[in-house]
């Protein structure tokens, strides 16, 4: 019977250390699909005007030959990072990939909301979209899809006529945690249950679990792939390549392929003891997700200490560099209901904690 291969990675940087080419140690495992899709975490411009945040990702424009070379097909720009220098490093980078024949998804040039971009290998077809969770404006003449759960039903229900199979890609969840919340377990199915076969994650910086539901498949966060591991707290360097195979049915199997980023910032197969040990993470945050043992107060119990200490350390950044606005902004994120509940979540734990002698 017939069929195809996608390959999907999550967040690539391409950001490079010591003249090493960031894709070089991982580009035989890439000739095995027939579609190689990733999520684009840089602007390909050093021009525009750059946004009033912790962390700004540019990259070179040339820096998009690295992601030709390695065979990349399909983009997606839907995320928090894809309008780091405004209007003038988003029409760059669509040039950039449009001059080097990659397809992306999630933003596009003009005020109307993109549409699913359909590829076909091996007479399957398959429909892409992409949105992201980001709080950001898009300034006028450009749209990066949002993720809004009515307008995703709609999107999957206006594509599935032109294809066999639909992916969604969503950049969405929490910074730095390992775990979905409930509500995007939720959000997850209902997409499937509407007509989705797969969903790609990514923005965590986490490989969470993943979630075969009602024929389909969730991989809730892909982790980082090509990124500097250095810039966060436990330098988390795990990664891994997503394969899955399709038949006019839907999919036929996949395969999780372990991986690990070096200190150049560079993916490579993990081997050994490190290939055991990342799979063993994600056979556990699998189980725990597909087990229902994530329930909102567990979970908030989880994320709260990290989630908050990072997020405070971000609006320090910005207070300093920026002054009033991101003060102003950080007094109403203190009292957002979701830092609320992390606030209950994090006396709850340490409670615990102490009735037990020790961190639970």
């Amino acid at each position: 019977m017939t069929s195809m291969r996608l390959q999907a990675v999550g967040d690539v940087l391409l950001w490079i250390r010591n003249e090493k080419k960031p894709f070089a140690l991982i580009q035989d495992q890439f000739r095995q699909k027939d579609l190689l899709f990733g999520n684009l975490e840089t602007v390909l411009s050093e021009s525009g005007d750059p946004s009033q945040k912790r962390w700004v990702n540019t990259t070179p424009p040339e820096a998009g030959d690295y992601l030709k070379d390695a065979g990349f097909d399909i983009l997606s720009l839907a995320n928090n990072h894809t309008l780091d220098m405004g209007r003038e490093g988003f029409e760059k980078t669509l040039e950039g990939l449009e001059s080097r024949d990659i397809a992306y998804i999630g933003g596009v040039r003009g005020d109307e909301p993109p549409a699913g971009l359909v590829v076909e290998r091996n007479g399957i077809r398959l429909g892409f979209l992409g949105y992201t969770s980001g709080r950001f404006r898009s300034p006028p003449g450009v749209t990066v899809s949002k993720l809004k759960k009515k307008a995703i039903i709609n999107d999957i229900r206006a594509l599935k006529g032109r294809c066999d199979h639909i992916v969604v890609s969503l950049h969405w969840g929490i910074e730095n945690t390992y775990y979905p919340s409930p509500d995007q377990t939720r959000l997850a199915h209902a997409l499937i249950d509407s007509g989705a076969t797969l969903i790609l994650g990514h923005h965590s910086h986490t490989i969470q679990g993943l979630e075969r539901y009602n024929g389909g498949l969730i991989a809730y966060s892909l982790g980082n792939f090509q990124f500097d591991t250095e810039i966060f707290k436990e330098k988390i360097n795990s990664t891994m390549i997503l394969s899955v195979d399709f038949d006019r049915h839907g999919i036929r199997g996949y395969t999780v392929t372990p991986g690990v980023i070096n200190s150049d910032f560079q993916p490579e197969v993990a081997k050994g003891q490190t290939r055991e040990k990342v799979q063993r993470w994600i056979a556990r945050c699998s189980d725990r997700v597909q087990n229902g043992e994530v329930t909102r107060q567990w979970w908030f119990e989880q994320i709260s200490e990290d989630y908050l200490a990072y997020n405070l350390e971000s609006y320090r950044y910005r207070i300093r560099q920026h002054g009033f606005a991101p003060l102003a902004e950080c007094g109403v994120w203190l009292v957002t209901p979701f830092c609320l509940n992390c606030y209950a979540g994090l006396i709850r734990r340490r409670l615990r904690g102490r009735n037990t002698g020790g961190d639970a």
